[in-house]
C-alpha cells in the first residue's frame, strides 16, 4: 500500500485529508508541522509527500528545497497561497502539482492518484 505523508498543520484538514486518502485505499501518514515531518522522513519512506506552505515551525518551499528526499519522492503543495508567482515557485521547485486551498476534496485525491501513477511506476 503507497504511503502519502500529509503535511499540513490545521488538525481538521489534516484529519479530513487523510481520512479520504484511506478511503481511496492508500496509507496517510500526519505531520503538523515541520520538526514531525522531518522526524517521520528519518524513519521512513513515503511514495507522495502532501506539504502545506504555511508551517507553525517554518516555510513550505524552504522544507521541500532542504528535507524532501532527492531520490525522485513526489510532493504536491497543498496551500492557501494562490499567487502566481508562488505557484511558479513552488512548481520550480519540483512539485508535481499545486493544489490551492479552498479546494473539492475529489479533485485533491484524483490529483494524488495521477501523480502517484505518473510517477510511481515499479514502485510498490
Amino acid at each position: 500500500m503507497k504511503k502519502i505523508l500529509v503535511i499540513e498543520d490545521d488538525e481538521i484538514l489534516n484529519s479530513g485529508l487523510c481520512y479520504n486518502i484511506e478511503k481511496i485505499e492508500l496509507y496517510p501518514v500526519p505531520a503538523y508541522c515541520i520538526n514531525d515531518a522531518k522526524e517521520k522522513l528519518r524513519k521512513d519512506t513515503f511514495d507522495l509527500i502532501l506539504l502545506d506552505v504555511n508551517l507553525p515551525d517554518g516555510n513550505g518551499f524552504d522544507f521541500a528545497r532542504e528535507a524532501i528526499p532527492k531520490d525522485g519522492t513526489p510532493f504536491i503543495f497543498l496551500t492557501a497561497h494562490n499567487l502566481e508567482e508562488e505557484i511558479i515557485k513552488g512548481l520550480r521547485l519540483g512539485a508535481d502539482d499545486y493544489i490551492v486551498k479552498p479546494f473539492p476534496i475529489k479533485v485533491a485525491m484524483e490529483k494524488i492518484q495521477v501523480v502517484l501513477r505518473r510517477c510511481c511506476r515499479g514502485r510498490g
